[in-house]
């Protein structure tokens, strides 16, 4: 199984869904667990672009090789050979076309965890913003006699006391 292939498998191995949800009632494990999450898609998004690169390195080499065994043949044959033709003949030969098909499989693996990572980059903006709201007491429950919210904390504590006082 090459690098290629194992990204791949590595990539439908995430679940995207998964990792992007956020508990907000746990916002200290999620801030916590964060920064291993994106870790795992940022550093399988850099195993992903080296292989582009090796991919293109090797679509360039068979390239070059395919046009040389090409010339090689008409010469061989003693058929005079435009540019033209030899470009056509390269374009259309099998290794060049396998070739090609890795590069593009390749960029598509590496492209969606780009995607992956710029999500995580969103979920720890939206994480901020949660904790932001959490300490502005924007999850506390209400105080019904007041009509102003009690934290959860406030609200556990009020209760403790109802039952110590009886």
């Amino acid at each position: 199984m090459t690098k290629s292939e194992t990204l791949a498998k590595k990539k439908t191995d995430f679940d995207f869904e998964k990792d992007l949800l956020i508990n907000k009632f746990r916002l200290d494990e999620e801030c916590l667990s964060h920064s291993s999450v994106y870790f795992k898609y940022a550093e399988a998004q850099q195993d992903a672009k080296s292989e582009v690169s090796k991919a293109d390195d090797n679509l360039k080499l068979v390239l070059a090789e395919r046009e040389i065994a090409i010339r090689d043949a008409f010469v061989a044959k003693g058929l005079k050979a435009t540019e033209g033709l030899i470009s056509s003949n390269v374009e259309r030969d099998e290794e060049v076309l396998e070739a090609k098909k890795k590069l593009r499989k390749a960029q598509d693996v590496f492209n969606k965890l780009t995607v992956a990572v710029q999500a995580m980059d969103a979920r720890r903006s939206e994480l901020d913003n949660l904790v932001k709201l959490y300490c502005a007491g924007y999850f506390s429950l209400p105080n019904g006699s007041s009509g102003s919210r009690m934290s959860a904390t406030e609200q556990a504590s009020k209760e403790m006391r109802k039952k110590l006082n009886k």
